[in-house]
């Protein structure tokens, strides 16, 4: 009920502001005749999958834009995705609720993202329509805001914020649509053209080096391990611990590979289950950051885990990764790099893939 209260009064401030906003709107031949320098791009989404699926949509950005320096506006979360990215010259922290310690902190932030003088603002919305998204597009102070329209989730107001609305794909044609063209359709409309889906997401060289002696330690120079994540944010993709195990046991015989499990603060019941089923107990990495967690997988020979944001990174960061699949369709949500290999249950229920299944996929995938 709260976060509904939330919402209705965003909206209700956002109708209140789209008052005294310049109706002024360009088409995307005015658009494309502009210059533009200076391009800030605001993604909010709390969840790594969705960001790293949107590094194609950067690609394209940097192609389209090829002089502008391009700013990204995201969560800490996601901000931790982005950094070192090839097609983001800077990333930007949006300050969260918890961290504010009072309204100077906001006005600051807000003062600071003025100062860039940006000539224009995209709020890169796909899958969900922020409407904090857009304010910020106009606290940003950008002299052309554009963004998706938020028509498809009942709500007209775009056409009063944006000096230019992108078109979203009919239902029809999304549903059979890769999440990475999803988040590129709208940007078509400006000259954003993009056939590479894969992700990108670098470690920084302190991470790799924490990694390096992280190994060293625990399996010695040169020696082969596997990573296993066996968590999820969502209990229905969450695949069951003792078959991890399993398949951990199976592969790692027959690969000569020992094992490393992660977890992240939510993961503690479905790792404490991997670890009670494991006849030989793994390493374990509670909590690490998102660039070991990238470094480590890169240099593993194989990473096991469910439909999470885990996959992105490991997709991103070019390792050899077995995903279980359960309700989600792999063919619109698994990374598009070719190292990553989803098996689902048939009839979309994650207890239904068997550890043999598994076992096959990674098997075949080190083979390759």
């Amino acid at each position: 009920m709260a976060k509904g209260l939330e919402r209705a009064g965003k909206l209700a401030l956002a109708r209140f502001i789209s008052l005294f906003l310049s109706r002024r709107r360009m088409t995307a031949r005015e658009f494309g005749r502009l210059e533009v320098s200076r391009l800030l791009v605001i993604r909010q989404h709390h969840q790594m999958g969705d960001m790293l699926l949107a590094v194609p949509a950067f690609r394209g950005l940097r192609a389209r834009f090829r002089g502008a320096r391009i700013t990204l506006l995201a969560t800490p979360i996601n901000a931790a995705c982005m950094q070192r990215n090839p097609y983001v010259d800077e990333v930007l922290v949006l300050p969260r609720k918890r961290g504010l310690r009072g309204p100077g902190d906001l006005i600051r932030f807000i003062a600071d993202l003025r100062r860039r003088r940006f000539d224009a603002a995209i709020v890169l919305n796909t899958v969900s329509f922020s409407v904090s998204s857009m304010l910020l597009a106009v606290a940003s102070g950008a002299r052309m805001r554009i963004g998706s329209t938020s028509e498809p989730f009942g709500h007209d107001l775009t056409s009063r914020f944006y000096h230019l609305e992108l078109p979203l794909p009919p239902r029809a044609e999304l549903a059979a649509m890769h999440e990475s063209a999803h988040n590129i359709y709208p940007l078509s409309a400006i000259g954003v053209r993009v056939t590479d889906l894969t992700s990108v997401f670098v470690p920084s060289a302190e991470d790799e080096r924490e990694c390096g002696r992280f190994i060293a330690a625990s399996f010695g120079p040169g020696e082969r391990f596997i990573v296993v994540h066996p968590g999820a944010g969502k209990p229905p993709n969450v695949w069951p611990g003792r078959r991890y195990a399993e398949a951990v046991r199976i592969l790692g015989k027959a690969f000569g590979a020992g094992v490393v499990a992660t977890g992240g603060p939510a993961d503690a019941v479905t790792l404490a289950a991997f670890l009670e089923a494991c006849v030989d107990r793994p390493f374990v990495l509670p909590c690490p950051s998102v660039g070991f967690l990238g470094a480590l997988m890169k240099r593993s020979i194989l990473t096991l885990c469910n439909d999470t944001g885990i996959l992105h990174i490991a997709g991103a960061v070019g390792a050899r990764c077995v995903a279980v699949f359960g309700p989600t369709d792999p063919a619109r949500w698994k990374p598009a790099n070719e190292t990553v290999v989803a098996v689902r249950g048939k009839d979309g229920n994650v207890d239904s893939v068997s550890v043999a299944e598994v076992v096959a996929a990674a098997t075949a995938l080190l083979g390759a």
